[in-house]
């Protein structure tokens, strides 16, 4: 998983439920946004450190980029648009994560559902 690029900082506690949340359907639901060019993750932090702490090898991911049409980033509170170089900025030069809740994406057409094994992620149960 070293492609991936947290964006912003998360909620550990809720990273524990949700992993939990995740081992218990024993199937992975959600793909994460991710930004083609950069890994930087779009929305997702969460699930993405939860995936860590499942012990994935692989990560259901949709890979988009920050200049197409059908994605639209916003700040979390205000709604407000919020600039995307500020993003490549406070990631990729500063090496740093924005504050949990800062951006808020939006996905048009809504991205896909998935139902993935966990052992497949994990690299531990065989393709049918």
């Amino acid at each position: 998983m070293d492609f991936f690029l947290p964006s912003e900082e998360v909620d550990d506690e809720a990273v524990l439920l949700l992993a939990a949340s995740i081992a218990q359907a024993g199937m992975w639901t959600t793909p994460i946004p991710v930004d083609r060019e950069t890994g930087i993750i779009m929305d997702g932090n969460h699930r993405a450190r939860a995936a860590v702490l499942l012990g994935l090898h692989y990560l259901p991911c949709v890979l988009l980029g920050y200049r197409d049409p059908r994605v639209v980033v916003t700040h979390w509170r205000s709604g407000e648009p919020f600039c995307v170089d500020s993003i490549h900025s406070q990631i990729l030069l500063h090496k740093k994560r924005f504050p949990y809740k800062t951006t808020r994406h939006l996905f048009a057409p809504a991205l896909p559902e998935t139902e993935i094994q966990l052992g497949m992620l994990r690299g531990t149960v065989q393709k049918p």
